[in-house]
C-alpha cells in the first residue's frame, strides 16, 4: 500500500469517557490517534494507516468507520503497534469508495467515537507524469474518476488558465491571494467538506517555488434544471437569541430542500457573521459553520460581506485572512447547467484608526467602501472570456450595485456594467440593506438586480423583541430567495421563513392604526424620539395599505370590493412599514435603548380606498411569472403584533 499524507496534520484527541455519553460505565475506551486533514491514496489501495498518540492504540478487534454523507464504510483493523495501525479499505472500492470528505469513527462494541475528519484524494495511474512547465509556480490536474478534464478554467484570482487535453494546467502565479481555485464546469461538482464545496486549495510554498495542486470533481447529472437558494445577511453573533432563531430558519430551509425536486444548491450573500463579536462573543466563522452544518442536502457557496472582514487589522488585504482560511476565495466563479455563476467581493476595508473593542482589545475603527478593486475587475474580464455571450449570468456581491431608486451604490458601477454588457441576461443578487427590492436595468444595461432580503431580518432583533414577528426594516419578512433555473429560463420567488411561498404581501387597515407615544412608548424618557411618520395621526378615510415586498413593475396589485374594482396606487415617495415600527422600533425606545436599526422607507407599499370602514376587500397580487396570491380581508382588521405573528 502506497500512501501520501499532505501537509497540515490536525490532531483530534477524544477520550471516550468525555465524548461518548452512551458508553457503558463498565468499559472505558481510551484510544488516541491522529486524523490527517488530507490523505492521498492510490486507486485500489488495500489499506490506509493512522499514527497512534501516546501509545494508546486500538485493539485489533476494533473497527474504523469512514462516513461520507449518508454512506459509511466499516473497515477492519489490519495491524496494530504502539505507533501506527492499518485499516483495510480493499472491499470499499467496489462499494463506491472514492475521493471525498470522510468522518473517521473508532468503534469498539457499542461505543462509537468520532475522532476527526479527513479529505481523501485518490491518486490515479498516470498522475505521476504531471510535471511543472518552465516558469510555472502552480500546476496540477483536474480530473473525474481518474480521467483528466480538458478546458477547465483554473485561477489564482489574478491569472486565469485552462487545462489541456489531459486535464493538466500550468500557471505562472505570484500567489498573491495564497490560493488557487477551479471554476467547476457544467455537469460536475466539487467534493464537499461538511457544507463547503472544495473548489479551492491553499498554496503552501513560496511564490518562486513550483507546487502541485490537483482537483478532483464528481459527475453531476440533471443540472440544467436546478434551484439556487440565495441567503442574505445571516449575521450570527451569539446575541439577541440569534442561534435559537437561526435554528428555526434551518428547519424551514431543510423542508424547502427536501420538497424541491432535482438539484438544489445554496449561496450566501455576505455578512454570515458580525466582526464586532468575533472576539467579544467568541463567535466567528468556525462557530457559524457549526451552526450552518444543520442545513442538509446542499453544498453552501459563500459571498463575503463587510461584516466578514476583521476589525483587528488595517487596510483590506489582511482583514480577509480568517475568511480565506475558513471559508474560501473572496471572488470566484462556477457553472451549473447552462448558467455561469460569478461571486464578487465589492467591499474594500479602509481600517486605519486604532481603537478598542467592547472588551478593551486593540482593534481598528471599522470603515469600508463599496468598491471592486482593479485586480478583481481584470480577473472578471478574463473569467468571462471563456463564457459564451448567450450564457445567462448570475452574479452575487454583498453591497448593492443600485439603490432602490436606481442610483449607483458602489464605485466602478459603470465599469462593472461595461464588463457585463455583452451578456443579454444578467441577474445580480445582493444583500446588505436587509430589505427586498428589484431594480430592472435589463433594457439598457442587461442587468436585473435583486436585493434579496435577509435571513436575520432586523439583525434578529424584531424576533427577540416580538417573538413571531421576524421582519426587516422595510417590513419584509426574514427569509430567502428561491432562484429556479430551467435551461436558460430564470425565475425567482421570495420565501419567508416559517411561511409558504404563497405569502407575498401583508395588509393594513389604516382606520385601525394610530401609533402614539402614550400607547407604544409609555416608558420612554425622551432620549430617543418615536417617529411614527403618517401612522402617528388618526385617519378614518377607509384606506388599506398593502406591502408587496418582492414587487417589481411587472407585478399587478388588484383590489375589489363586492366585485367592484378599486383604484390601487403605489406610494412612490416611499413610506415606513407600521408593523416594523411597533415590533422593533417602539420596543427599543420604550426600553430607552437606541433603535439602531430604525424603520426605513420602502417603495413597495400600495394604497386603496374602500367605500366604508367595515367592508370586505378581495386582494389579488400577480407576480411577473403569473403566480397569483390572494387575501380576503374582512374589515375592520385589528392592528397589533398578534394579528401578524406566524
Amino acid at each position: 500500500m502506497k500512501r501520501v499524507c499532505n501537509l497540515l496534520i490536525l490532531s483530534f484527541f477524544c477520550l471516550a469517557a468525555s465524548c461518548d455519553k452512551d458508553e457503558p460505565a463498565a468499559e472505558k475506551v481510551d484510544v488516541q490517534f491522529e486524523v490527517p486533514a488530507t490523505m492521498t491514496v492510490e486507486e485500489g489501495a488495500s489499506e490506509i494507516s493512522f499514527r497512534v498518540q501516546f501509545s494508546k492504540a486500538p485493539l485489533a478487534s476494533d473497527q474504523i468507520i469512514l462516513g461520507s454523507g449518508t454512506t459509511e464504510y466499516t473497515c477492519s483493523i489490519t495491524s496494530v503497534s504502539d505507533t501506527r495501525f492499518g485499516v483495510s479499505i480493499a472491499s470499499a472500492w467496489s462499494r463506491g469508495f472514492g475521493p471525498g470528505t470522510y468522518n473517521v469513527y473508532h468503534v469498539r462494541g457499542t461505543n462509537r467515537t468520532l475522532k476527526g475528519k479527513t479529505d481523501i484524494m485518490v491518486k490515479y495511474p498516470g498522475d505521476e507524469d504531471v510535471k511543472p512547465a518552465d516558469g510555472s509556480t502552480v500546476y496540477g490536474k483536474v480530473s473525474c474518476e481518474g480521467t483528466g478534464l480538458a478546458g477547465v478554467v483554473v485561477s489564482d484570482g489574478i491569472e486565469v488558465v485552462k487545462t489541456d487535453s489531459k486535464g493538466v494546467y500550468q500557471m505562472k502565479s505570484k500567489k498573491y491571494h495564497g490560493y488557487v481555485f477551479v471554476s467547476t464546469p457544467s455537469g460536475y461538482e466539487p467534493l464537499v467538506s461538511g457544507i463547503l464545496p472544495k473548489f479551492h486549495a491553499t498554496l503552501k510554498s513560496p511564490a518562486n517555488v513550483a507546487e502541485r495542486v490537483d482537483f478532483q470533481l464528481k459527475k453531476a447529472d440533471g443540472q440544467d434544471n436546478h434551484r439556487m437558494l440565495m441567503l442574505g445577511d445571516i449575521h450570527l453573533a451569539r446575541r439577541t437569541d440569534d442561534q435559537k432563531q437561526f435554528a428555526g430558519f434551518v428547519k424551514d430551509v431543510n423542508a424547502t430542500i427536501a420538497a424541491t425536486p432535482g438539484k438544489v444548491y445554496a449561496l450566501t450573500l455576505g455578512d454570515m457573521t458580525w466582526d464586532l463579536y468575533w472576539i467579544t462573543n467568541n463567535y466567528s466563522f468556525k462557530e457559524y459553520l457549526a451552526d450552518a452544518a444543520g442545513i442538509k442536502g446542499v453544498m453552501l457557496y459563500h459571498t463575503i460581506g463587510n461584516h466578514d472582514h476583521s476589525m483587528y487589522y488595517m487596510g483590506d488585504y489582511d482583514t480577509v485572512k480568517e475568511y480565506k482560511e475558513l471559508i474560501g476565495p473572496t471572488y470566484y466563479s462556477f457553472n451549473i447547467g447552462k448558467v455561469h455563476y460569478v461571486v464578487l467581493d465589492d467591499v474594500e476595508c479602509t481600517n486605519s484608526t486604532p481603537t478598542t473593542d467592547e472588551k478593551g482589545n486593540a482593534c481598528y475603527k471599522r470603515t469600508y467602501d463599496g468598491h471592486i478593486v482593479s485586480d478583481e475587475l481584470n480577473w472578471l474580464k478574463k473569467d468571462l472570456a471563456s463564457v459564451p455571450n448567450g450564457t445567462p449570468l448570475v452574479v452575487t456581491m454583498h453591497i448593492p450595485l443600485y439603490s432602490e431608486t436606481g442610483t449607483y451604490k458602489i464605485e466602478e458601477a459603470s465599469a462593472l456594467e461595461n464588463v457585463l454588457k455583452a451578456y443579454p441576461e444578467v441577474h445580480l443578487y445582493t444583500a446588505h440593506t436587509h430589505t427586498v427590492y428589484n431594480t430592472d436595468h435589463l433594457g439598457t444595461n442587461h442587468l436585473y438586480e435583486h436585493n434579496a432580503g435577509s435571513i436575520c431580518g432586523t439583525w434578529w432583533w424584531s424576533g427577540k423583541e416580538t417573538p413571531g414577528v421576524h421582519i426587516g426594516q422595510d417590513g419584509s419578512p426574514g427569509g430567502y430567495t428561491l432562484l429556479d433555473i430551467a435551461g436558460t429560463n430564470v425565475k425567482w420567488q421570495y420565501k419567508a421563513t416559517g411561511k409558504g411561498t404563497d405569502y407575498q404581501f401583508v395588509t393594513y387597515d389604516r382606520n385601525q392604526i394610530l401609533l402614539t407615544d402614550d400607547k407604544y412608548v409609555p416608558s420612554s424618557n425622551g432620549t430617543y424620539k418615536f417617529d411614527a411618520s403618517i401612522w402617528g395621526q388618526a385617519n378614518t378615510a377607509n384606506e388599506v395599505y398593502i406591502n408587496v415586498w418582492n414587487w417589481d413593475p411587472d407585478w399587478k396589485v388588484e383590489v375589489s370590493e363586492n366585485g367592484t374594482p378599486l383604484t390601487v396606487s403605489q406610494i412612490v415617495s416611499g413610506e415606513k412599514d407600521p408593523l416594523h415600527l411597533i415590533a422593533y422600533t417602539a420596543k427599543r425606545i420604550n426600553k430607552n435603548s437606541k433603535p439602531t436599526f430604525e424603520t426605513t422607507k420602502n417603495y413597495h407599499l400600495f394604497k386603496v380606498t374602500a367605500s366604508g370602514p367595515d367592508t370586505t376587500l378581495d386582494i389579488k397580487v400577480t407576480d411577473r411569472f403569473g403566480n397569483v396570491y390572494t387575501e380576503t380581508m374582512p374589515r375592520p382588521k385589528a392592528f397589533n403584533t398578534d394579528t401578524y405573528k406566524f
